[in-house]
């Protein structure tokens, strides 16, 4: 990043706070706190996974879109479409985290044999014990593709860090 590049970010991040009267004493104390941090890395998993499926697939055969849609009862929110330009089709992508901790070796697993992890498939932000229990989680034809990545599931909880 070069010098106007970061004059222009600051200038951003200024005019930011002014709009929604955030103390810039206080921003990173906000955006560290234990309740926004979560949403902030999984919209940047969101952004992360179009900038990956944007650079990955040839432009002349697919459009990708980053959506950022307000969520409606009733309406799926849609984190990222991809269009098949030749046919229209048109296939809806969701990115979720690892579950923290998750990773097997899948030794001494009677269900899978192979090394895996669990994905945080469930809508719930607020309470992770509504996903089996409630109407919390996707029905199948929520979305064609899952996308993920197995930061989280490499890390136990209070072990490396306060953030992870």
């Amino acid at each position: 990043m070069n010098n106007q590049d970061k004059i222009k970010l600051a200038d951003e991040l200024l005019q930011y706070c002014k709009k929604f009267n955030i103390s810039l004493d206080y921003l990173f104390a906000i955006l560290e706190d234990q309740k926004v941090t979560p949403m902030i890395r999984g919209k940047a998993m969101e952004y992360n996974a179009f900038l990956l499926l944007e650079a990955g697939l040839p432009k002349s055969v697919w459009s990708v879109q980053k959506l950022n849609l307000n969520a409606q009862p009733g309406v799926y929110d849609e984190d990222i479409s991809i269009t098949h330009r030749r046919t229209g089709i048109i296939l809806k992508v969701e990115s979720k985290s690892a579950v923290r901790g998750s990773i097997s070796t899948g030794a001494r697993s009677r269900i899978l044999n192979e090394a895996h992890f669990k994905v945080k498939s469930h809508r719930s932000r607020s309470n992770i014990k509504l996903a089996g229990t409630s109407n919390d989680r996707y029905s199948v034809d929520s979305f064609d593709v899952l996308l993920t990545n197995t930061s989280n599931a490499i890390f136990e909880g209070n072990t490396v860090g306060e953030y992870l």
